[in-house]
């Protein structure tokens, strides 16, 4: 007796979607998100310290090329190309101290380049004087 291909309808609910369906891109949001924070941060700064950060550009990775011996890095800092680099996994899963809400843990992450590329204090680009 062949009843053809076999469905699964637990308790007449009806069959369900597989996790990764369409409905769910995994990861997409949470890179959207990251995105939008990190460009708007380096706009507000840029707008904020145009004498210092005015030709300032950025790039998002997800992770930064490791090796064993050096610990990994939430962001890297080109002075030469006055450009800052963040690393997306890193700053969002990595840190020492959790932060509850995502986007002040990106926009921390942001600032600490930017000050790291002008040779500032991070505290000198969030209360300017």
């Amino acid at each position: 007796m062949d009843q053809g291909p076999i469905s699964r309808d637990r308790h007449g609910r009806g069959m369900r979607r597989p996790l990764p369906s369409k409905l769910f891109h995994h990861g997409i949001a949470r890179k959207h998100f990251f995105e939008d924070v990190v460009t708007e941060t380096c706009e507000y700064l840029k707008e904020t310290f145009p004498e210092k950060l005015s030709k300032l550009s950025w790039e998002i990775e997800d992770v930064p090329q490791v090796s064993e011996q050096e610990p990994i890095r939430r962001f890297m800092a080109n002075k030469e190309k006055m450009q800052i680099t963040l690393y997306r996994i890193p700053i969002q899963r990595i840190g020492k101290m959790r932060i509850s809400d995502p986007r002040l843990q990106i926009e921390q992450a942001v600032i600490s380049a930017a000050a790291a590329l002008i040779d500032a204090d991070p505290w000198d680009l969030i209360h300017p004087n």
